[in-house]
């Protein structure tokens, strides 16, 4: 069976910090940590509809805003995203950001705002890094760990929405993996430039979402799955109102916004163990795995949107497992890592 064509195609904060908790312990650096193991203990504006989750065909969404991010927060899709991370990271040669931000954040009082936190992996490891400065991340899931350094914060909450925080009040505004579930990426750069400071930067992570190759394993007339698997989430990103391709035009994006000093790097990724440089073919070995993971999680409701039912979902999945796993196609993606500065005036 074929599946369809393509079709043409938040508020007050609740919060999930930990800053009132227990003492038990300290982190990297001697710095204090605090647990809450009882969920109960978290604060009142935690109401049950944020804690609680929605489950679709077995795979569970966030409950807060409900529908707003179409994918899912489960266990799977937690794993994930540290994955992502470790991948990140290695990439990057171990630097959390390109944006010149080190001596803000070494500097006593300096703010940080994660954008999309996920699991909050990057919040924590770099409030352990950076114990002078304070780390808040925002995110619709209350999946993050309760065991944080006392310098990170978490909070429940839709970034699309008007922000409850002061303008200018931002050293650093992170974003990664996240851009291309935003719906108005051009407000979103307009919002976070009024709540930085003057000289504060924004930076983005994100995968490119499209696959080549340099040998000629894969041409445009080769057949794979997993081009025309992109395709169709593109498709129906379009229809639920973002942008499978976000991180192309994020540059522009920036420069539109009033930023100054854009700066973009694109990192290769491959797909697949396949690279002869050891850490490029680990790197490729963490892609390939997130994308094996998450495919049925992360098509599910793009793939609904087209108007595709369950069993051509699964039908479909299979050639794109196949593909994914065929290390005789050569194919990377991109990791592009953009910048910009807000003006001093």
């Amino acid at each position: 069976m074929s599946p369809p064509p393509p079709e043409s195609g938040s508020s007050d904060s609740n919060s999930n910090s930990n800053s009132n908790s227990n003492s038990n312990g300290s982190g990297a650096g001697g710095a204090p940590l605090t647990f809450d193991s009882d969920m109960s203990k978290y604060p009142t504006s935690m109401t049950s509809s944020v804690r609680e989750h929605v489950y679709e065909g077995g795979i569970r969404y966030h409950a807060y805003r409900a529908g707003a991010y179409p994918f899912p927060n489960d266990e799977t899709e937690q794993n994930r995203d540290d994955l992502k991370h470790a991948m990140t990271l290695m990439l990057c040669r171990g630097a959390f950001f390109y944006a010149p931000v080190k001596q803000a954040l070494e500097a006593r009082g300096a703010e940080v705002l994660d954008l999309g936190t996920g699991t909050g992996i990057w919040a924590v490891d770099l409030g352990d890094k950076y114990p002078n400065a304070t780390i808040t991340g925002l995110d619709l899931s209350p999946i993050q760990p309760n065991f944080v350094p006392e310098n990170v914060h978490f909070f429940v909450d839709d970034f699309e929405e008007e922000w409850v925080d002061p303008e200018n009040k931002y050293d650093f505004i992170h974003i990664r993996n996240t851009l291309f579930s935003v719906r108005d990426t051009k407000t979103l750069f307009q919002r976070a430039m009024r709540h930085l400071k003057p000289g504060g930067y924004l930076e983005i992570q994100e995968l490119t979402n499209s696959v080549t190759s340099d040998d000629g394993t894969l041409t445009p007339a080769t057949p794979y799955a997993l081009r025309d698997y992109i395709s169709y989430m593109a498709a129906g990103l379009r229809v639920l109102g973002s942008d499978f391709h976000a991180a192309r035009t994020a540059a522009d994006g920036l420069r539109a916004a009033g930023f100054a000093d854009v700066a973009a790097r694109t990192h290769k990724v491959p797909v697949g163990p396949w690279a002869r440089d050891r850490r490029l073919r680990l790197c490729g070995l963490f892609l390939r795995t997130a994308i094996m993971d998450g495919l049925r999680g992360m098509s599910r409701r793009p793939l609904a949107a087209l108007g595709w039912t369950q069993l051509q979902i699964e039908m479909f999945l299979v050639d794109v497992r196949k593909a994914v796993m065929d290390e005789g196609v050569h194919a990377y993606m991109g990791l592009t890592v953009v910048h910009g500065r807000k003006p001093e005036s």
